[in-house]
């Protein structure tokens, strides 16, 4: 019976495994993970033991962010920042002053320059490799024999890594990554410690025996990349289609009106801007009729290549708003806010008029009334003065962001523009467990002299075979 139900323990667990692995394809999968899923993965147990067996620079590569390493990790020996100590000593003589000498106020004034000039320099070698906000660092014994007998000595850093100095990654691990790492711990403690993690970190309890050897816990894990870099991959990129765009702030000027004062409806300012427009499109469409293109179509758009060739998004936008100038007409019992609103939106009907009957194809635009004020006002509060209106119109306004572009049979352009270049990262990270093993040195012994034979030669091309390392795949 006992028996039984540890075959259906062993049967359940396994259907379990199955599971897990199978969660794990689903969220390598995924586009978009959680950051730190990985710490979470198997209960935490596999990043434990990691940071508990991994060496010094496998946790910098796994923590890297693909500049290097902090100078705190990479110098042997650190000291304050001098500036901090003299800045220090600068205000302690100043604490010490006699202020009932003539001579103080004088050098108080020349001490404090000192302090401003030190916390410069202090400032300026921020910028400079070998400082940080604390310490200076080396690795130069001459630096730390010539600091002896100072009141600032270089010591030894208790942050140092050995090897620290070559850690850097161009193209750190992605999270998908570092899952897949402790993807690789599970793997190998299920085989050789039967899951048992507890077992696995313990380098002197007997795991397992051999006739000829002992095996303990895990002694070190060593994480390595691989022929980890980037590739940039040029793409063919559609061709630029023949278009212009239109960025204006209309204000009330030159006898012309953006709006008529207290009313919604637009004025000429905005009128004679869009009859602009309408001919510059129909002046382009006549140019390219004139070179032989036929159904020609006009249409808004919201995407434009930038002068990198890279796609950049072009929105439709409306904003409007009014001054501060007290409403009054048929805007007496409107707030600002309700006045610039109404104003937008006969900003889009008047322009979904006018483009929609010279054949323009228009997309929904982004509507802003709130103003500079967010309360549909823009600029200072009203002096009462009727002489300065003047300078108050500047705050009525209306902005308009647009982009046209001309299609056509002979103008061919991808559904979805591309970047004209893509990054891919190619390489693999390496994971090496190593287990704590004792030989039996009698029974090696016995095995060797039952098993001799003559020495083989060496391989013609001088090399020596070697264990490989367990591999981590590395996702595009």
């Amino acid at each position: 019976m006992e028996l039984k139900i540890e075959m259906k323990k062993q049967i359940l667990s396994e259907l379990n495994r199955v599971r897990e692995i199978m969660g794990l394809s689903v969220l390598l999968e995924q586009e978009n993970i959680d950051p730190n899923i990985y710490k979470e993965f198997e209960g935490g147990k596999p990043y434990e033991l990691f940071l508990l067996k991994a060496t010094p620079t496998s946790k910098l590569y796994f923590e890297s962010t693909g500049e290097g390493v902090k100078d705190s990790q990479r110098f042997k020996y650190r000291r304050k920042h001098p500036q901090l100590i003299q800045i220090e000593k600068l205000k302690i003589r100043i604490e010490n002053l006699d202020k009932t000498k003539r001579s103080y106020d004088t050098m108080v004034e020349t001490l404090t320059a000192r302090i401003e000039k030190a916390k410069k320099m202090y400032n300026d070698k921020l910028e400079l490799p070998r400082f940080d906000e604390k310490y200076q660092y080396t690795s130069s014994k001459d630096s730390v024999k010539n600091s002896r007998g100072g009141d600032n000595p270089f010591e030894e850093n208790p942050e140092f890594v050995e090897g620290a100095q070559r850690v850097k990654v161009e193209v750190p691990l992605t999270s998908k990554e570092k899952l897949a790492v402790m993807e690789q711990i599970r793997r190998y403690v299920d085989k050789n410690y039967k899951g048992d993690y507890e077992a696995a970190a313990d380098t002197t309890k007997l795991s397992k025996k051999t006739s000829s050897y002992r095996y303990y816990g895990i002694k070190s894990m060593k994480l390595s990349p691989k022929g980890i870099e980037v590739k940039k991959i040029e793409e063919e990129r559609p061709p630029v289609l023949p278009g212009f765009e239109e960025k204006i702030q209309l204000t009330d000027g030159g006898g012309n009106s953006v709006f008529p004062n207290n009313e919604w409806e637009v004025g000429d300012q905005i009128k004679n801007w869009a009859e602009e427009t309408v001919e510059t499109i129909n002046s382009m469409k006549s140019q390219f009729a004139q070179k032989g293109y036929k159904d020609i179509t006009v249409e808004m758009t919201d995407t434009k290549y930038d002068k990198d060739g890279k796609v950049v998004k072009v929105p439709y936008t409306i904003a409007t708003s009014a001054s501060r100038i007290p409403n009054g007409g048929k805007a007496k019992n409107l707030t600002f806010l309700e006045l610039s609103e109404k104003r937008a939106e006969s900003v889009e009907n008047y322009l979904q008029q006018v483009f929609s009957s010279a054949g323009v194809k228009m997309i929904e635009p982004i509507i802003s009334f709130q103003g500079g004020n967010k309360d549909g006002s823009s600029g200072p509060e009203w002096s009462g003065r009727n002489e300065d209106r003047p300078k108050y119109e500047q705050y009525k306004y209306c902005k308009i962001a647009v982009a046209f572009k001309l299609s056509s049979p002979g103008l061919e352009e991808d559904e979805v523009l591309a970047e004209p270049e893509t990054v891919t990262k190619v390489g693999e990270w390496n994971l090496k467990i190593t287990r704590q093993i004792k030989g039996r040195p009698f029974k090696d012994f016995i095995t060797w002299i039952t098993s001799w034979e003559l020495p083989k030669g060496k391989p013609s091309n001088g090399k020596k075979s070697k264990r490989n390392p367990i591999g981590c795949p590395a996702y595009d």
